[in-house]
């Protein structure tokens, strides 16, 4: 399975406490050339490629980040691997940036500032935009939340398991 995480939603943290969930880090994806920071013009389908064949080949589940052009290569491999997205519902607008800004203040990581002022300038269009991506969705509806539970509920709501087929 993969999920496409929204910033913050605690990919890394339970990637690290569990071995079956892996997030799939997008800033190793940068590279700096003459001074330039720069990403290769096809990062988005290396990157796809590594997660679907970690979720499919290797039976990971795969946190990937939300990008439009990861969305965009994901969609190509919705029939190899289930893909959802994984993201706070718009309602917790404020509290969801409070998150990230203690998030920042701990870390002091400039991916964290990042996702700091992204959220602060963007949030809203975000959510809705990968609410409408054409995945299923699994939300996050409040902050006191068990990220494995979220997401195993969620995948047990988008994808029930199947009835046993009877044999005569």
């Amino acid at each position: 399975m993969i999920i496409i995480g929204y910033q913050g939603i605690g990919k890394s943290t339970l990637a690290k406490k569990c071995y079956n969930y892996l997030d799939l880090e997008s800033t190793n994806t940068w590279f700096e050339e003459n001074g330039e920071r720069k990403r290769w013009p096809n990062w988005e389908e290396i990157y796809v490629n590594f997660a679907v064949d970690l979720s499919v080949k290797q039976h990971y589940t795969v946190f990937t980040s939300s990008h439009a052009g990861v969305r965009s290569e994901l969609m190509k491999h919705r029939d190899e691997t289930p893909i959802a997205v994984c993201c706070p519902v718009p309602a917790l607008r404020e509290k969801w940036i409070a998150r990230l800004n203690n998030r920042y203040a701990h870390s002091g990581l400039d991916k964290d500032y990042r996702a700091l002022m992204n959220a602060w300038d963007r949030y809203t269009e975000n959510i809705v935009e990968l609410m409408s991506s054409g995945f299923p969705v699994i939300e996050i509806t409040s902050l006191d939340y068990d990220l494995s539970k979220v997401i195993e509920e969620g995948a047990l709501r988008i994808w029930p398991p199947m009835e046993p087929v009877q044999t005569e």
